[in-house]
């Protein structure tokens, strides 16, 4: 909010040599382009230019908004006194930077900060694509939910977390039963249908923090920080019944979009692991496909525990 009140609109200013702020600072520009330019990691470019905002204005704690998704990075503490730009390049909208202290901004140090952000705007727009692009290749085309690698990359950080946080973490394998028979019945479009079905179920099944994946054809996995072995069987179970209670739309050769109050019925089989402090990601993985494939035995529609 500009002078603690409206947005600022940036664009791509320039500048050449070095130039001292409010605070007595020299600012060497190409420097500063060169260190956000040096990484295309979101985080690390906000981090690094708050550093340089910071010797310059002495701001106390700041947000950043991402536009497209309402994610948000901060630092420092809050204060009495905000002001906010709202950060675009090359007509693309990124997202509100948010900058507070304990006393009002200078018109000096407004535009000060405005051509600072002008120059960094290049450097954040790169890091957005890279993040978009990392996205999508952790993403699964058909149903939305994370693909094996998000499993791989971001159940890895979950579990360094919940190891440095001294909390639990569990793993649910997930397998549709006969679903093969149901391709083969019914037709694929019925089974992608089908597929979309499942991710919409995990996805109301499960917590926002929670990791849904489809690791490819008819298999799932849940990634559930924070959740023991007890509250993973809980969770385990609540997806076994709503999964149990879809009914897809569909006759034999059917290629239409399949209805809630349909005929095929869909069931799953699901494996449960916990995380111990010295077992890995793949090792429960393992666990839980093997308890999962011990539910498909002892005759589907289950859920089991793995040792």
């Amino acid at each position: 909010m500009n002078r603690d009140g409206n947005a600022h609109n940036l664009r791509l200013v320039s500048a050449k040599g070095r130039t001292t702020g409010d605070a007595g600072t020299p600012f060497d520009a190409l420097a500063f382009v060169q260190s956000l330019s040096s990484s295309l990691e979101l985080g690390t470019v906000l981090a690094r230019l708050q550093e340089h905002l910071h010797a310059q204005v002495h701001h106390s704690g700041w947000f950043f908004i991402l536009q497209e998704s309402d994610e948000t990075w901060s630092g420092g503490d809050e204060d009495r006194h905000r002001i906010e730009y709202g950060m675009s390049a090359n007509g693309e909208t990124m997202g509100s930077l948010i900058l507070m202290r304990g006393r009002r901004f200078t018109d000096d140090e407004q535009q000060l900060i405005e051509a600072l952000l002008g120059l960094a705007a290049p450097a954040l727009a790169n890091a957005l694509r890279f993040k978009r692009l990392n996205e999508n290749l952790e993403t699964d085309e058909l149903t939305g939910l994370g693909n094996r690698r998000a499993f791989e990359k971001q159940g890895a950080q979950w579990l360094a977390d919940c190891r440095r946080q001294d909390r639990p973490m569990s793993v649910l394998a997930i397998d549709l039963d006969h679903f093969k028979q149901i391709n083969d019945e019914y037709g694929h479009s019925v089974g992608d249908d089908i597929l979309r079905l499942v991710a919409q179920t995990l996805r109301s099944t499960t917590r926002e923090s929670d990791l849904c994946v489809r690791m490819g054809g008819e298999e799932f996995l849940a990634v559930l920080p924070g959740a023991d072995l007890s509250r993973a069987m809980e969770c385990a179970e609540r997806i076994r019944l709503a999964l149990a209670s879809l009914r897809a739309g569909a006759t034999a050769g059917d290629e239409s979009t399949l209805q809630s109050n349909g005929s095929v019925k869909v069931t799953a089989s699901i494996g449960v692991a916990g995380i111990g402090p010295n077992a890995t990601l793949q090792s429960a993985y393992q666990a839980a496909d093997e308890a999962l494939y011990a539910a498909k035995r002892a005759g589907r529609n289950r859920v089991l525990a793995g040792n």
